[in-house]
């Protein structure tokens, strides 16, 4: 039997329940609307209201340009960012001077803290992530097209402290299941794929994909919750069961 020396997961839907696009959208878009309601322009804060444009155009605006930028993304394996679809939902409301980068890019950081807050962590995570811990070294590799908000998830429910290194693919470039993520991954923890073993819930990009680098894989239910069963360290192999039992 191989020693597993480290074990990768994937942020969204396998650890963190994250307002998103793609899982519950009504929940992201809860967000863009708190960012349309409640912030002002203090302190230099983003104001969208000053726009001159209603919540549903705005909605529907928003909606298109997530899709566009999704789509390319999924094509090119090129990772967008949230300023590009919020310069995207600009144009399409037909905003004539479009905001310099620095206030886009304020917006973008108030947007990713709301989407941070109404986070929520997966059953166990904590449990799990904090038994591997120490056994073994730890790692996320996650899409995401705003980093902060992967960052600022792991930190707010006590969770960064368990990995040692963080890769999200807006700060590369690229896409899972583009293997630069995973190398990237396994330089950054000094660990062999062989003796890696990275947990997802996405078949391509958490199980294919990393397979096909000679990672084992493990898919991870999206409901549900993580319980530690056993584990043990005997002559440098790390032991671990951990099964995750249907959800409500």
């Amino acid at each position: 039997m191989t020693p597993i020396k480290a074990v990768l997961f994937d942020w969204g839907e396998t650890l963190v329940r994250i307002p998103g696009m793609i899982h519950s959208p009504e929940r992201h878009l809860g967000c863009l609307k708190r960012l349309f309601e409640e912030c002002g322009g203090e302190n230099g804060g983003p104001d969208l209201r000053a726009l001159g444009v209603s919540w549903p155009s705005l909605r529907t605006a928003y909606i298109k340009a997530c899709r566009k930028h999704m789509a390319h993304s999924a094509t090119t394996r090129r990772e967008h960012r949230f300023e590009d679809r919020f310069a995207t939902t600009l144009r399409l409301l037909q905003i004539e001077q479009l905001p310099e980068m620095a206030v886009l890019s304020r917006w973008v950081d108030q947007f990713g803290e709301l989407i941070a807050q109404d986070a929520q962590m997966v059953d166990g995570a904590d449990e799990v992530t904090e038994e591997l811990a120490r056994h073994v070294r730890l790692a996320i590799v996650s899409n995401y097209p705003h980093a902060p908000v992967v960052y600022g998830t792991l930190e707010r429910l006590g969770l960064r402290r368990h990995f040692c290194a963080v890769v999200v693919s807006s700060e590369l470039g690229w896409l899972k299941p583009h293997p630069e993520l995973y190398r990237t991954a396994l330089t950054r923890i000094g660990a062999p794929a062989e003796e890696t073993v990275f947990v997802g819930d996405d078949l391509d990009n958490d199980i294919r994909a990393p397979k096909a680098l000679g990672l084992p894989s493990l898919l991870s239910s999206p409901r549900g919750r993580y319980h530690v069963v056993r584990s043990a360290a005997v002559d440098g192999m790390v032991q671990l069961a951990v099964r995750r039992s249907p959800g409500a």
